[in-house]
């Protein structure tokens, strides 16, 4: 985390035609730690002969970036430890860190860089991610990028990578290597066109229960950055080689931003392709709320077909935030047809300065899980469940950074069936140290982002 958030000369670069940068230097951090105490009445999240707990918590989070000669360095990261004081678990350190950083080892033409995820998965999909049901996940990848100019409009750029996606408990460690190559060319400005190929060697540590497998993607990319719009679209296909046995897929996908107006954006994206957990899980995002959670279980080191739609809308002003997201997914295990499973819901937030030193916020979310095929017994979960959040929260500031924040939130779960799900209430009051954001830049002009 602290390499990742060095500080250093760098320069931000595009993949393809490399995007005109401002030369001044920037710099932001929004950062903020607490400490308090929590009540749960359903710390096991049970249905019946509930268990009420009280843990002593502490959390930190930050959200870094760095825009200079030498590095481009994005690293934002939400963490929380956990003391049941009554011993209902042990002590527990959960939380999410995603982070990037690109040096420029010769600005413009030779990058290296490195990326680290890390996080929580379910290990029993059907049933509810309590501290003994989750496990950490590590998947750190690293190595070079280069980007040739062939005259004034075209471009080929070539990168290698070695990957190593860690799991806590599941037999799923691998090591990876992977490489990638494009041919383009810029058709104006704002716009390129390019012919895409990547591949992939994936060598598990467990090779009693994995298949080591080879998966190559080939595929036509076009982009385009205007003023309020940004659109990418990838046509091609997907060739995974897994010992005797090769499987081909088409590979689409679709990405769009559009600034609505000065207050509004609006997100979209699209597109199905073959993935494994270990890239699944490098890959999440989070929606309006703005935590990405944890990620579901990886039940196996296969391959999938993931069918995906996503869509999100933010307001902000200078007193209030509006947040609101949709996500579905479907995904299909041509083997395992009882993993495949169907995903859909959405999440909100609003956000309101009440006053100079008084915010108010509401958010929630709701989403729909089913294993479709899945053959779970009444005793051992459920495929079939809707989980609910409902939660509110007034944070009070005053001087520098002190705060003091004060949450309650109603979280559920509704099974199919004999009810296997649960019902549980949450508060939270914390003390904590949060300074308004901030940034730097070599233009003494240039306005630092609000609150």
């Amino acid at each position: 985390m602290l390499a990742l958030a060095a500080a250093a000369d760098a320069q931000s670069l595009t993949q393809g035609a490399s995007a005109p940068t401002s030369s001044a230097p920037l710099q932001s951090l929004t950062y903020g730690v607490d400490a308090g105490v929590a009540h749960s009445d359903n710390v096991t999240l049970v249905p019946t002969n509930k268990v009420g707990q009280t843990m002593a918590i502490a959390d930190v989070d930050f959200d870094y970036k760095q825009q200079t000669r030498r590095l481009d360095a994005d690293a934002k990261g939400n963490f929380s430890y956990l003391d049941y004081l009554q011993n209902a678990y042990g002590n527990q350190l959960i939380g999410r860190f995603d982070g990037t950083a690109r040096v420029a080892l010769i600005p413009e033409r030779l990058i290296w860089v490195v990326q680290d995820d890390f996080g929580q998965s379910a290990l029993d999909p059907f049933t509810p991610t309590t501290p003994v049901n989750l496990e950490n996940i590590n998947y750190l990848s690293t190595g070079p990028d280069l980007h040739l100019r062939l005259g004034p409009a075209n471009f080929v750029d070539l990168s290698a990578r070695y990957a190593r996606a860690q799991y806590e408990t599941s037999p799923f460690n691998s090591n990876r290597l992977q490489g990638s190559a494009a041919a383009g060319r810029q058709l104006s400005a704002q716009s390129t066109l390019s012919v895409n190929a990547d591949t992939e060697r994936v060598m598990f540590a467990n090779t009693a229960l994995n298949v080591d497998f080879d998966r190559t993607n080939g595929y036509v990319r076009y982009a385009v950055q205007g003023a309020r719009t940004d659109l990418s679209v990838d046509l091609g296909g997907t060739r995974i080689a897994q010992g005797d046995a090769s499987t081909n897929g088409g590979l689409a996908k679709i990405e769009l931003a559009r600034k609505i107006s000065r207050a509004a954006r609006l997100t979209f994206s699209a597109g199905r392709y073959l993935t494994d957990a270990s890239t699944s899980f490098s890959g999440l995002q989070s929606g309006a709320i703005g935590v990405v959670g944890s990620a579901p279980a990886a039940v196996t080191a296969d391959n999938y077909t993931a069918n995906y739609g996503s869509a999100g809308w933010v307001y902000h002003r200078s007193r209030t935030t509006v947040a609101l997201s949709g996500r579905w997914e479907k995904d299909i295990y041509g083997a395992q047809p009882s993993l495949d499973r169907t995903l859909g819901g959405g999440e909100l937030s609003i956000e309101r300065r009440l006053t100079h030193s008084l915010t108010a916020r509401l958010l929630g979310h709701i989403y729909k899980t089913d294993y479709v095929h899945a053959v779970v017994t009444p005793l051992s979960g459920s495929s079939n469940y809707d989980d609910d959040l409902i939660g509110a929260e007034l944070a009070w500031r005053h001087g520098r950074g002190l705060e003091v924040r004060f949450r309650a939130q109603h979280s559920s779960r509704v099974t199919a069936g004999i009810d296997n799900g649960y019902k549980e209430n949450r508060v939270m009051l914390t003390l904590g140290y949060r300074p308004k954001a901030g940034s730097t830049t070599s233009d003494p002009g240039a306005d630092a982002p609000g609150p």
